[in-house]
């Protein structure tokens, strides 16, 4: 099942099978419907776009007679994947995202996308780009509040420094940018990312763009995240204190 036509997965969906060459039989249901004829296993497979967990794949058990199924180069060793992760980024589905799926200590490889948050190129100091410079202005300052455990885990992810080659970020935002990464920076070491201030997050954002880059890891499982964020705060206090003896 693609999900609905011409919805985000169907799009993705025949992007990854043409790019694999895979002929599959295809339907078109939303995914409470394509669940149940999963499970009464009207059809075989079905493919979601979303960001783990999904609240409708939550509420499934592997009782209910379904699996999630791997998507890397040792599961489909006949076919090559390097087209697929030209585009996509390898991930990696946990026993956090699906417990009642997944059992604890494993994981299941699969792909994911990035979702941008585009705005139009209104003329400087339009109406329209005044207020588009509005929302950055108030988003920007209350991304903390999305990190709550109220909000969907995946508002923890977002990268409001992350650079995307080809694109041009919205002048006001980059101007928080910059603001913000000036700003003095401190924090309590037993703090979590999700817990920090906008301004450390902006600064260990940089020091995971720097480790990405120079480790060619790509996806880390929370646990390796925050084990990183005690190591990035023990730097950033290293360094502050040596700054302040050297005066």
């Amino acid at each position: 099942n693609f999900n609905l036509k011409d919805s985000q997965t169907e799009v993705t969906a025949d992007t990854v099978f043409n790019a694999l060459n895979i002929p599959v039989q295809r339907s078109y249901y939303d995914n409470d419907e394509a669940i149940k004829r999963l499970m009464s296993g009207e059809i075989s497979a079905m493919i979601i776009l979303t960001g783990a967990p999904q609240a409708t794949l939550a509420k499934v058990k592997k009782e209910d007679g379904v699996h999630f199924l791997p998507l890397d180069q040792e599961s489909l060793q006949n076919h090559d994947l390097r087209d697929l992760f030209a585009n996509y980024l390898p991930a990696e589905i946990t026993h956090q995202n699906y417990p009642n799926l997944i059992a604890e200590g494993t994981t299941v490889p699969t792909i994911a996308n990035r979702a941008l948050l585009v705005a139009y190129t209104w003329p400087e100091n339009s109406p329209r780009y005044k207020r588009v410079a509005k929302f950055v202005d108030a988003f920007f300052n209350k991304i903390d509040q999305f990190n709550t455990p109220s909000r969907h885990p995946k508002w923890r992810e977002v990268n409001l420094s992350a650079e995307m080659p080809g694109w041009v970020r919205f002048k006001p935002a980059a101007e928080w940018l910059a603001a913000h990464r000036n700003q003095a920076v401190s924090a309590n070491p037993d703090s979590t990312v999700g817990q920090s201030s906008p301004e450390l997050r902006l600064a260990f954002e940089k020091f995971m763009e720097n480790y990405a880059s120079s480790s060619g890891r790509k996806t880390l499982s929370t646990k390796e995240r925050e084990m990183l964020f005690a190591r990035f705060i023990k730097i950033l206090a290293e360094s502050k204190a040596e700054q302040a003896a050297a005066r």
